[in-house]
């Protein structure tokens, strides 16, 4: 099984410096057999399984 870190993103400004501060919020696992699922530590006990578009179109994300 292959984990990978879901993480939030914050900018603070010290001392008048940006900071970038990452916070662990979940983990997505990628199993032997091709399943995708996402752990989020806000809601535990809950897997949500990830399946790719069934030919929709995804909605664009700016960062």
């Amino acid at each position: 099984m292959k984990y990978l870190n879901i993480c939030s993103k914050r900018t603070i400004n010290k001392d008048a410096v940006p900071k970038t501060i990452f916070h662990k919020v979940g983990v997505v696992k990628i199993t032997e057999n091709g399943g995708w699922f996402i752990q989020l530590y806000q809601q535990p006990d809950v897997d949500f399984q990830i399946f790719p578009s069934q030919d929709e179109s995804l909605p664009t994300i700016e960062a």
